[in-house]
C-alpha cells in the first residue's frame, strides 16, 4: 500500500512538472490541489506549487509594469498567501523556501513594493547562489529573480547623503545583477526551444549595455551586446560564417535558422549594436571581437564543423567554428548588422491586408523602417548604394502605400543616378539610351513620381526629381516638377522657397540655352533670370543661386552684373568651382580689360581645389597662351593629358561600380556607360539630340577599324575615352596659335584615334587646313563637322570664313547669318559678316554687324574660349 501511494506521488510530481515547463498553470494548480489532499507530508511542496501556478496565471494576462500595480495588490494577495506558507520550516525541510522567496520577489515587484522584493532576494541569499546544472524551469526563476532585482535597484533612489564609492558599489551590483540575468535568459532560451523571453527578461537583457554605456563604458557595452548576439539559437550577427567575405557571410546568415520567440528580441539588440558602432566606435578606438578558440576534435575527417562552447552552467552555448568570420573594422561589423537586421525584418514582416492583422503589420513594419533607416546610414556613409537599393526593393512586397519607404527608395535611387566623383569633370550632356546611367535616370524618375503621389507635401522630394530629370536632359518635365515644389513651398512659405525659385531658375536657363527661335529664347532667358533673383534675394548664403545667377548673366551680356554675382558667389564659399571658373573667364573678357593677373589666379586657385578635375588646367592653359608664353600653355596641356591617362584605372572602377547598380535594371539590356557620344566639351551650343546619335553611330561602325588600326582596340570604351580626345584637341588648338601646324596635325591624329567621327576632331581638322591655307580642305571638314552637328556654332563661323576665302560669298553670308541667329552674342560672327557684306558691296548692312560687333567685343573673351562646366555640376538640394 505503501509502495502504491509513493507511485502515486511522483505520477503527480512528474505530471506537475511537465505543465510547469510547459506553462500549463491552470493544469499545474488542479494537480497541486490534487497532491495536498492526496499526500499532506507534501503540503509545502502543494502550497509552492499553487502559489507558483496563481502568480504565473496572472503574469501571462497582466505584465509586471507600473500601470497594473494596483490591479496586482488586488489579485495577488491569494498567491501571496500560499508562498508564504511555503517559506516555513516545513518549506525549507521540503527545498521549495528558496524558490518561495524568489517567486515572492517577483510578486513584490509587480506590487510595487521595491524594497520588500529586495528583502526577499537577501532571505534567499540570491547574490551567492552556487551556479550549478538547473532545471528549465529553475533557471527561468532565478534569471527573473536577477532581473528584477536590478529593476528594483534602479527603482529606489538613493539619498544625495550617500557617499561616491557606495553609489558605486550600488551601480556595480545592478549591472551584475542584469549580466547575470541575460546570460541566464539566453542559456533558457537555448534549453526550452519554445519558450518566450518575457517583458521582465527582455527588458534585462537590453538593461545592461545600456546602463554600461550610461557609466561611459563604451566598450564594455559592445562586448555585452557581442556576447548575447553570438549566443546559439539566434543568428550570429558576428561570427556565423565560415566564409572570409563579408557579402558571402551575409549570404549565408540569410538562411539561419532562429527560434521564433527571439527574432525581434535579436532584431532590437543588432539595431542598438549598430548605433552604438556608428555613434561612437571610430578608428582606433574600435577593438575587433574575439574568435571563439575551438580545438578540433580528434580521429575526424571533416573539414568544416562547427561546435558549441559554454564556460560555464550559467553561461550559453556560443558559436564556435574552425574557420569563423570575424571582422576586422567597425565598417564591416555594422555592415553585418544591418543587413542581417533587414533580412530579419523583412522575413517578419506581415503581408495579409486584413483587418485582423493591422496592429501586427504596423509593429512589423516599424521595426523594418528602422533597421531600413539605418541601413541608408551607412550604405551611404560607405559607399553601398546598389546593396541600399535591393534592401528597400526587397521592401517593397510589405510597403504598399508606406510614404517613408517610398521616398527612401527615392533619394536612394536619385543618389545612385548622379553622376560619380572621379579625376574627370563629368560630362555634359545627358546619358546616351540603352546605358546604364540612362537607365538609372530613369528608375529614379519613376520612384519620385511614385513617391510624390504619396507625399503630398513634400517639396525637397520633388526637387529631387526636377534634378534627376535635368541630369537626363528631360527639362520640360523636370521643370514641372520643380513648379510644383514651388507651389508647395510658396503656399505655406516653407524654408526651400529659395531653392524652389533656384531649380524653376535652372530648368528655364536649361531651356533656353536649347532654344534656337530669338524670341522664345529671350522670353525664357527673362523668366529664368527673374527666379534665379529671387532665389538669390531670398536666401544670399546660397553660393548656388549666386552662381547661376552669375551665369544667366554672363548670357545675357550683362558683365557687371555677371562679376558682382560672381564675386558674392566666392565670399559665401571660396572654393565654388563654378565660380572660379566664371571668374576667369569675366576677367579675361575684354570690357573687363586686361587683367590678366586676376584671371590666372583663379584658374590657379580652381587648380588647388580641385587638382583632378581637368577644366582647371584646360582653362589655366587657355590663359597661358595670351598672357604668358605658348610653351607654359603647352606644358599645362601636356598635364591635362597626363591627369586624364593616369585617372583610367579610377575611371574604370567607378564604371564597374554603376555596372553593379545596373544590373538591378529590368529595362535595358545595356550594361556600360556609352561614352563615344560625348557632347562638345569646348562648344558653346550643344544641345541636338540627332547630332549625338550620329556621332555614336559613326564611332561604334569606325571603332573596329579606325580605333582598333591605332592600336586603341582594348580601350575603345574607356570611360576617359572622349576627355582625352578633347585634351588632344586642345593641344591642336594651341599648337596651332603658336603656328606649330605639324604638331597640331599629330595631335589631331591622336584625338581621330579615339573619337575616329567626332564632330570636334573634324572641326579642328578644318582648322589646320585653314592654317594652312588649304581651303577646300577646310571647308569639307567644317561641313562634315556640321552634318554630324548641325547647330555647332564654331563650325558655322568657320565655314563661313571658308567660304569668303574660296569666293563664295553669298554662301558665306548665309554660313554666318544662320550662325548670328543661334549665337546672336557672338562679337566675331558679326565681325566676319561685316567684312562679307564689304565684299558683296552692300555698305549699309556691312556697318549694322560692324556696330553689332563692337557693341558685343567687351564680352568677347581675349583667351582661347574655355570648356564651360555643365551647369549641373554643383547642383545639390
Amino acid at each position: 500500500m505503501t509502495s502504491r501511494s509513493k507511485n502515486s506521488v511522483r505520477s503527480y510530481e512528474t505530471e506537475i512538472e511537465k505543465n510547469r515547463e510547459e506553462s500549463n498553470w491552470k493544469k499545474a494548480v488542479e494537480l497541486a490541489q490534487q497532491l495536498k489532499s492526496r499526500s499532506p507530508q507534501h503540503e509545502s511542496l502543494a502550497h509552492f506549487l499553487i502559489g507558483e501556478g496563481k502568480l504565473e496565471s496572472y503574469f501571462e494576462e497582466w505584465p509586471p509594469i507600473k500601470e497594473n500595480i494596483e490591479r496586482a495588490q488586488r489579485e495577488l494577495s491569494e498567491a501571496r498567501g500560499y508562498l508564504t506558507l511555503a517559506t516555513d520550516e516545513a518549506g525549507k525541510k521540503a527545498g521549495v523556501a528558496l524558490d518561495a522567496h524568489l517567486l515572492l520577489g517577483k510578486l513584490n515587484y509587480a506590487c510595487g513594493a521595491y524594497d520588500e522584493a529586495l528583502k526577499q532576494y537577501n532571505l534567499a541569499e540570491l547574490s551567492t547562489l552556487t551556479e550549478k546544472e538547473l532545471p528549465v524551469r529553475s533557471l527561468r526563476i532565478v534569471a527573473e529573480s536577477y532581473a528584477i532585482k536590478g529593476l528594483c535597484l534602479e527603482q529606489n533612489a538613493i539619498p544625495s547623503s550617500t557617499s561616491r564609492y557606495k553609489q558605486a558599489e550600488r551601480e556595480t551590483e545592478m549591472i551584475r545583477s542584469f549580466e547575470v540575468s541575460s546570460e541566464l535568459t539566453l542559456l533558457y532560451l537555448q534549453r526550452a526551444q519554445a519558450a518566450r523571453a518575457g517583458a521582465v527578461l527582455e527588458t534585462a537583457l537590453q538593461r545592461a549595455p545600456l546602463l554600461h554605456i550610461r557609466a561611459g563604458r563604451l566598450h564594455c557595452a559592445i562586448d555585452r551586446y557581442r556576447e548575447m548576439l553570438t549566443a546559439v539559437e539566434a543568428a550570429s550577427m558576428l561570427l556565423g560564417s565560415a566564409h572570409p567575405s563579408v557579402l558571402q557571410a551575409y549570404r549565408e546568415m540569410l538562411t539561419a535558422v532562429e527560434a521564433a520567440s527571439t527574432q525581434a528580441l535579436r532584431l532590437t539588440l543588432a539595431r542598438q549594436l549598430a548605433e552604438v558602432l556608428m555613434r561612437g566606435v571610430t578608428g582606433q578606438v574600435y577593438k575587433a571581437p574575439e574568435k571563439v578558440a575551438v580545438m578540433p576534435a580528434q580521429g575526424t575527417l571533416t573539414r568544416r564543423r562547427e561546435d558549441h562552447v559554454s564556460e560555464g552552467p550559467w553561461k550559453p552555448k556560443k558559436y564556435a567554428a574552425i574557420n569563423q568570420f570575424v571582422p576586422c573594422n567597425e565598417y564591416e561589423e555594422v555592415m553585418l548588422l544591418v543587413l542581417v537586421g533587414e533580412a530579419m525584418a523583412a522575413r517578419d514582416a506581415v503581408l495579409s491586408q486584413r483587418a485582423e492583422f493591422e496592429a501586427a503589420r504596423a509593429h512589423a513594419l516599424r521595426n523594418a523602417i528602422a533597421v531600413l533607416d539605418l541601413l541608408a546610414l551607412v550604405a551611404v556613409r560607405w559607399g553601398q548604394l546598389a546593396l541600399l537599393l535591393e534592401s528597400l526593393e526587397r521592401a517593397m512586397k510589405f510597403s504598399f502605400g508606406c510614404a517613408h519607404i517610398w521616398r527612401a527608395r527615392a533619394l536612394a535611387a536619385a543618389a545612385a543616378a548622379r553622376p560619380h566623383a572621379a579625376a574627370y569633370h563629368p560630362p555634359a550632356h545627358p546619358p546616351p539610351p540603352g546605358s546604364s546611367a540612362h537607365s538609372a535616370h530613369v528608375r529614379a524618375l519613376c520612384v519620385s513620381r511614385r513617391a510624390a503621389l504619396l507625399c503630398a507635401g513634400d517639396a525637397p522630394l520633388r526637387l529631387l526629381a526636377a534634378a534627376n530629370c535635368y541630369r537626363a536632359g528631360w527639362i520640360e518635365e523636370g521643370i514641372e516638377m520643380a513648379e510644383e515644389a514651388l507651389a508647395i513651398e510658396t503656399e505655406k512659405s516653407g524654408p526651400m522657397l529659395a531653392r524652389c525659385h533656384l531649380y524653376v531658375g535652372i530648368g528655364h536657363q536649361m531651356r533656353g540655352q536649347k532654344l534656337n527661335a530669338r524670341i522664345e529664347k529671350e522670353a525664357t532667358s527673362e523668366v529664368s533670370l527673374r527666379h534665379l533673383v529671387q532665389a538669390a534675394r531670398l536666401d544670399d548664403n546660397d553660393h548656388l543661386a549666386l552662381y547661376h545667377l552669375a551665369v544667366q548673366y554672363m548670357h545675357l551680356g550683362m558683365l557687371n552684373e555677371a562679376m558682382d554675382a560672381t564675386r558674392s558667389c566666392l565670399s559665401v564659399r571660396a572654393e565654388c568651382g563654378g565660380a572660379l571658373r566664371l571668374a576667369a573667364a569675366l576677367w579675361a573678357c575684354a570690357g573687363a580689360g586686361r587683367r590678366a593677373a586676376r584671371a590666372l589666379h583663379a584658374a590657379r586657385l580652381a587648380r588647388h581645389h580641385y587638382p583632378n578635375a581637368e577644366w582647371p588646367l584646360w582653362a589655366l592653359s587657355a590663359l597661358q597662351l595670351v598672357w604668358e608664353s605658348g610653351d607654359a600653355a603647352l606644358a599645362t596641356g601636356k598635364e591635362l593629358l597626363r591627369l586624364l591617362n593616369s585617372a583610367e584605372a579610377e575611371a574604370e572602377a567607378a564604371a564597374e561600380e554603376r555596372v553593379a547598380y545596373a544590373e538591378l535594371d529590368a529595362l535595358s539590356d545595356s550594361q556600360h556607360d556609352d561614352t563615344l557620344s560625348n557632347r562638345d566639351a569646348a562648344s558653346i551650343r550643344a544641345e541636338s539630340a540627332g547630332a549625338f546619335r550620329a556621332e555614336r553611330a559613326l564611332s561604334e561602325a569606325g571603332g573596329t577599324s579606325a580605333v582598333g588600326g591605332a592600336g586603341g582596340g582594348a580601350g575603345a570604351h574607356s570611360p576617359l575615352q572622349a576627355h582625352r580626345a578633347h585634351a588632344w584637341l586642345l593641344l591642336a588648338d594651341l599648337c596651332l596659335r603658336l603656328d606649330r601646324t605639324h604638331a597640331a596635325a599629330g595631335c589631331v591624329a591622336e584625338a581621330a584615334a579615339l573619337t575616329p567621327h567626332s564632330h570636334l576632331v573634324l572641326y579642328t581638322r578644318g582648322l589646320v587646313h585653314a592654317a594652312r591655307c588649304e581651303w577646300e580642305e577646310a571647308r569639307a571638314c567644317f561641313q562634315n563637322a556640321l552634318a554630324i552637328h548641325p547647330t555647332h556654332l564654331d563650325s558655322m563661323v568657320q565655314l563661313g570664313s571658308a567660304y569668303y576665302e574660296l569666293g563664295w560669298l553669298r554662301l558665306a553670308e548665309r554660313a554666318l547669318r544662320e550662325a548670328g541667329a543661334l549665337g546672336p552674342l557672338r562679337a566675331d560672327t558679326w565681325r566676319r559678316l561685316a567684312l562679307v557684306l564689304a565684299a558683296l558691296g552692300e555698305p549699309a548692312a556691312a556697318a549694322d554687324a560692324a556696330a553689332a560687333a563692337l557693341a558685343l567685343h567687351p564680352a568677347t573673351p581675349l583667351a582661347p574660349p574655355l570648356a564651360p562646366a555643365p551647369a549641373l555640376a554643383h547642383l545639390a538640394l
